[in-house]
C-alpha cells in the first residue's frame, strides 16, 4: 500500500491523520492528484470503523439515480436533512456536504464499487427520506463498509501516498508556511512537516472520559464502536483553542446490549441486538423501564420517536419482556440471523439473556419493580392500548418469561469543531488555523444530522469532503 513509511525530516505536501474513511478518500484524491502524501494511522490496518460500519452513504442527483429514473437534487437533500435534524444541523456543513455527494459517489462507480442491486433506496432505520437516495455496497449486510475499504485502497496504493501504520500525532503547530506535526511510532518519535494537514482522526465514542466530559447526562451510554475511536482529533483541536459544537445533539442506538465482559461497552451489532425496528420485524414483546413501566408504542414506525423516548429513561435503561407464546411464534428478537434455538441455548447461559418461570423471578433477576410490571402487564392487556400500539398479538401470560436489558448506545459521537468555509477549524477568537482541515466523524455528527440521524450522513460527508477538501488544497483555492 503506497511506499513503506519513511518518518524522516523531510517535508510532504500533505499529511492526513487517521487512515479510516474520511482519511482513505483524501489519500486516494490525493495520489490521483500526485500530492506527496503521508497517511498517519495509529492502528495496524486502514479502514477505521469501515470494517465495523453498516457502510450507508447518501446523495442526490448521481448518475446511478438519473440511470433508474429517479429525479433528485442535492436541495431536496439538503431540505431532508435540516427537516429530519430539525434545524438543528450546521447548514452550512450540511450544504457542502450534499452539494459534494454526487461526485463522491460518482467517482466510487468510476472506481468499481459494487453498489447493491437495490441502490439507491430508502432505508428504514432511519426517518425517511423523500427520496430513494441511501447506497451501500454488497448484496450481504454484513459486510458492512468493507466494500467502501477494498474500493479504496487501491488508490491508497499510488505511487506519492506513504503511509504510516501503529503511529500517532501528538502535537500539531501550525506554521506561517505549513504545519509541523510530532509523529510517535512506538518509543520513536519525529518532527515532520507538511504543507497542508487534513484530521481524519474519527469520533470519541469510545473515550468514556471525554463523553463524560462533553455529554456527561449521557455518560451511561454504551460505546457500540471500534474501540480505536478515542478523540485524538478533538484533544489535539482542543489544545490548539479549538471549541466543539453540537455535543448535546446526542440520540441513542436502541437495541444495544451490554457486553458482560467489557462494560460500559455494547456486544457488537453484527454479534447480538435486540431488533427495535418494527418495519423489520413487528413486536410482540414489551418495553418497560427499570420502574416497570412502558414508554413508548413498540409498535411505531419512527425511529425518532422511540430513540427520544429512551432519552428520558433513567440510565438509558430499558428492559425487553416476552413469554413463551411470543419465543414459539415470533421471529426471534435478537439479531441479526439469531433462531430460536440459539436464543434458548443463550437463556441457558444467563447472563444477559434471562428466563423464569414467573413474572416475580424475572423481575427480581433483572431488577424491575415487581408492582410496577404486574400492573403495566395488567394493563397492556386492556383495550384500546394506553400508548396506542396496535400490534398486540399474545397477552405475555405463558410462562416461561424472557428479559433483556439494554442501554441506548453510542455509535457514533456528536460533537465537533467549528470550522469555516473551507473546513478549517476555527478557534475561540474567531481566526481559523492556518493549512489545518477537519473532515469525516471528527466534524460530529450532531453538526452533519442534527438531533436525529439523517441516513448516509456519516459515511457520505466522510466520503465527499474527505476527497472535496483535497481538491480544494491540490488547486491552491484555500488563500486566506
Amino acid at each position: 500500500m503506497g511506499r513503506a513509511a519513511r518518518l524522516s525530516g523531510d517535508g510532504y505536501d500533505l499529511v492526513i491523520v487517521g487512515g479510516g474513511n474520511a482519511g482513505m478518500a483524501a489519500a486516494a484524491t490525493a495520489g490521483e492528484l500526485a500530492l506527496r502524501t503521508l497517511v498517519v494511522e495509529k492502528t495496524d490496518r486502514l479502514g477505521g470503523q469501515l470494517h465495523w460500519s453498516s457502510g450507508h452513504f447518501s446523495g442526490a442527483g448521481t448518475k446511478r439515480q438519473t440511470e433508474r429514473g429517479i429525479v433528485d437534487h442535492p436541495d431536496d437533500h439538503f431540505a431532508d436533512v435540516m427537516r429530519i435534524g430539525h434545524g438543528r444541523a450546521n447548514p452550512d456543513l450540511v450544504r457542502l456536504a450534499v452539494d459534494a455527494a454526487p461526485d463522491a459517489i460518482d467517482w466510487l462507480a468510476r472506481l468499481g464499487f459494487p453498489f447493491a442491486a437495490a441502490a439507491p433506496s430508502f432505508v428504514s432505520g432511519h426517518e425517511l427520506y423523500s427520496a430513494p437516495r441511501t447506497y451501500w455496497g454488497g448484496e450481504d449486510p454484513r459486510t458492512g463498509g468493507r466494500p467502501i475499504y477494498e474500493t479504496l485502497l487501491p488508490g491508497v496504493a499510488a505511487a506519492d501516498i506513504t503511509v504510516a501504520l501503529h503511529s500517532r500525532v501528538v502535537a500539531v503547530r501550525p506554521r506561517a508556511a505549513g504545519v509541523d506535526l510530532d509523529v510517535a511510532t512506538g518509543d520513536t518519535h519525529r518532527r515532520i512537516h507538511a504543507g497542508s494537514v487534513v484530521l481524519a482522526t474519527g469520533g470519541y465514542a469510545a473515550a468514556r472520559d471525554l463523553i463524560a466530559d462533553l455529554q456527561p447526562e449521557y455518560a451511561t451510554a454504551l460505546t457500540g464502536c471500534l474501540d480505536h475511536a478515542t478523540g485524538d482529533g478533538h484533544r489535539l483541536l482542543l489544545d490548539l483553542d479549538v471549541p466543539l459544537t453540537h455535543t448535546d445533539t446526542y440520540v441513542p442506538t436502541m437495541g444495544m446490549i451490554e457486553d458482560p465482559e467489557r462494560p460500559g461497552f455494547g456486544i457488537p451489532l453484527h454479534r447480538a441486538r435486540v431488533i427495535v425496528n418494527a418495519v423489520e420485524r413487528p413486536p410482540w414483546e414489551i418495553w418497560v423501564n427499570r420502574r416497570g413501566h412502558r414508554f413508548v408504542a413498540e409498535d411505531t414506525r419512527s425511529p425518532f420517536e422511540r430513540e427520544r423516548a429512551l432519552m428520558a429513561q433513567p440510565d438509558l435503561e430499558m428492559f425487553v419482556i416476552w413469554d413463551q407464546a411470543a419465543m414459539e411464534s415470533a421471529a426471534p428478537v435478537i439479531g441479526p440471523d439469531w433462531t430460536r434455538a440459539g436464543v434458548e441455548t443463550e437463556a441457558d447461559r444467563d447472563r444477559w439473556l434471562h428466563r423464569r418461570s414467573s413474572w416475580h423471578e424475572l423481575a427480581a433477576t433483572v431488577g424491575i419493580d415487581l408492582s410496577g410490571l404486574a400492573a403495566t402487564l395488567d394493563e397492556y392487556r386492556r383495550t384500546p392500548d394506553v400508548r396506542g400500539r396496535e400490534y398486540r398479538p399474545v397477552p405475555l401470560d405463558r410462562p416461561p418469561f424472557y428479559a433483556v436489558r439494554c442501554v441506548g448506545g453510542m455509535l457514533l459521537s456528536r460533537g465537533g469543531p467549528t470550522v469555516d468555509e473551507w473546513l478549517r477549524p476555527v478557534q475561540h477568537d474567531g481566526t481559523p488555523l492556518r493549512n489545518i482541515y477537519a473532515v469525516g466523524e471528527l466534524l460530529g455528527m450532531g453538526q452533519l444530522s442534527g438531533d436525529s440521524f439523517a441516513g448516509g450522513m456519516s459515511v457520505g460527508p466522510a466520503l465527499a469532503l474527505g476527497r472535496r477538501v483535497v481538491q480544494w488544497i491540490a488547486a491552491g483555492l484555500v488563500t486566506a
